[in-house]
């Protein structure tokens, strides 16, 4: 807690890590968000660096004996981010991971394909029409 009380009152604004660590959970866990960060509507809080961002920002930024702390409280976050999310493979590798992944649709319906090729293209369009695209 001392070192991000620390960097909070250096380079960053008090509370803004634990806002961010909230704000991952909201959008993270339930797979609520269509792309994390895919700057959709510009708003920072949704699209852009955001809170996962952030907390990658003040991992970074925490002296080393401190960085295990907080990367235990983001860990299980990522990896129901991971679990709720596919990674996109038409993304730039120069992003964040995070930013390179898109929610996953469960469908209910049997998919015959007969190469994986079309398996990626019937789930992408199965991912279009549940999202509206």
């Amino acid at each position: 807690m001392t070192a991000i009380i620390e960097l909070e009152h250096s380079r960053m604004r008090p509370g803004q890590v634990a806002e961010a660590l909230h704000a991952w959970m909201a959008a993270a866990v339930p797979g609520s968000a269509h792309r994390i960060a895919a700057n959709v509507c510009m708003c920072p809080e949704c699209c852009g660096d955001g809170p996962r961002g952030r907390l990658e920002d003040a991992m970074r930024a925490l002296p080393a004996w401190a960085k295990p702390y907080l990367y235990g409280l983001v860990l299980p976050i990522d990896r129901r981010f991971v679990f709720r999310t596919f990674p996109d493979p038409l993304v730039s590798q120069d992003i964040p991971w995070w930013q390179r992944r898109r929610r996953r649709v469960v469908s209910h319906s049997v998919i015959e394909v007969g190469s994986p090729g079309a398996l990626v293209v019937r789930l992408r369009a199965i991912e279009d029409a549940a999202s509206g695209e």
